[in-house]
């Protein structure tokens, strides 16, 4: 960007001495760098309202509001098969922070940075290359299409108020690399697939209610490329609409090379597999994944966590073995019922999700039941047009741990349970 706003200045120098006429050569290159038709714009936002009737891990919890996300996705067409792509995010409008390793320090110490007026994340900013419909690459930064909610990622196109709940628990959302994706489609465009090699995960973050989610590197102002992640994806597209579609992907990393310091010799990977299948024809939308995960010498990582300096902000809590999670949603469009002509659109809908990040453990690591969660959510989406929605829901979580009666302190008998009412405006363009 710099180097074109210096050519502007260079061609705009003599204009300033004389009115002589400009060549054809100078012509085309202010045309090109004037190109507004070059440009794209798109994104979208989500403001919601959350109360919490019961939520017996947190008897002082408060009613909230939440401006949770905006994203903004900027291009650029270099050329027809070049393309430049970034996504801004503006998150919750709280406060955003670094952490950088200063190393010349006797041991190597955290420093913390805060900077207030909200946080502000440059998610993607890459290379889109197209070549043949077969194979394509993206260079930079950019999303990891692991699961399904990295696909249904807009508002519009899943149905609670807040992320898609399993996953949001288990794996980071939105998770963005840095590194270079291969893309393509074959057998008549029904086949697509992915192939990702990029930084992979820090076992710091690991913890007992996260798993590997907090280990997506953005707590320092540069990622740690000293072990790759390679990530698979293959679906089948059988309908007409672009959500509708199955498939499953592969992730695998060694965790423990990308410790910002080398205090865990040993391996660490993390592996992942995951199925998924979303519809969306006519007024039926439905989608479901189920996923699985396995991390090498979780117990090490435990151990070696619980030593960690408070300055780097992690949970230092045990981490699980092996992760288990699956959702499924459902929603049928019934305002065609009663006004066949309307352009509106309301859709009840039902979900279910279940997740334990304490699945398995392993060495003196003890499973806490804490972590197995099942969540139940029903509730309306109303399109006041095609691309705004209002959503409101009721969410009622149960928790694998036993509820102590807060007076008494007896054992009630019961699960622990985290009911939530929600509500919220969400958009796209």
């Amino acid at each position: 960007m710099k180097l074109r706003l210096w050519h502007l200045i260079f061609f705009c120098i003599p204009l300033l001495g004389t009115a002589q006429e400009k060549t054809p050569e100078q012509q085309k290159t202010e045309q090109s760098l004037l190109s507004w038709s070059r440009f794209s714009l798109s994104g979208y936002g989500v403001i919601n309202y959350y109360s919490f009737p019961k939520y017996d891990t947190d008897l002082n919890i408060k009613d909230k509001f939440d401006a949770e996300r905006l994203n903004l996705y900027l291009g650029y067409e270099f050329t027809d098969k070049i393309k430049l792509k970034t996504e801004i995010e503006f998150e919750h409008g709280g406060t955003g922070s670094t952490i950088d390793l200063d190393t010349q320090e006797e041991f190597g110490e955290y420093e913390q940075e805060i900077e207030s007026g909200g946080e502000v994340k440059l998610e993607q900013v890459y290379i889109d290359f197209s070549i043949k419909s077969y194979f394509n690459v993206r260079a930079g930064r950019m999303k990891i299409h692991f699961g399904l909610a990295q696909n249904l990622d807009r508002p519009t196109s899943y149905f609670t108020t807040h992320r898609q709940e399993m996953e949001n628990e288990i794996l980071p959302l939105g998770w963005y690399e840095n590194g270079v994706q291969f893309y393509g489609k074959f057998l008549k465009e029904r086949f697509l697939y992915e192939v990702s090699v990029t930084n992979g995960l820090d076992a710091t973050g690991f913890s007992s209610r996260g798993w590997i989610r907090d280990g997506h590197q953005t707590r320092f102002d540069m990622t740690v490329g000293e072990s790759f992640a390679y990530t698979l994806r293959l679906d089948y597209k059988f309908g007409s609409h672009k959500n509708t579609f199955a498939g499953a992907a592969l992730y695998v990393n060694d965790a423990a090379a990308n410790r910002p310091k080398n205090d865990m010799q040993t391996s660490s990977y993390v592996k992942i597999v995951e199925g998924h299948v979303t519809y969306n024809e006519n007024h039926l939308r439905f989608n479901s994944i189920g996923l699985y995960g396995d991390l090498e010498n979780s117990d090490i990582v435990t151990r070696k966590n619980a030593t960690l300096s408070n300055n780097l902000g992690v949970k230092r809590t045990p981490v699980g073995k092996k992760a288990l999670g699956a959702s499924a949603e459902i929603g049928y469009e019934i305002l065609h019922l009663l006004k066949p002509e309307s352009k509106q659109k309301i859709y009840p809908f039902v979900r279910y999700d279940y997740y334990d990040t304490m699945f398995k453990t392993e060495g003196a690591v003890v499973r806490k039941p804490r972590w197995e969660r099942k969540s139940v959510t029903g509730g309306f989406n109303y399109f006041v047009s095609e691309n705004v929605v209002a959503k409101i829901q009721y969410q009622s979580r149960t928790l694998g741990s036993d509820h102590i009666d807060p007076v008494t302190l007896i054992n009630s008998g019961k699960k622990q349970k985290e009911n939530t009412f929600s509500m919220g405006i969400a958009f796209s363009f």
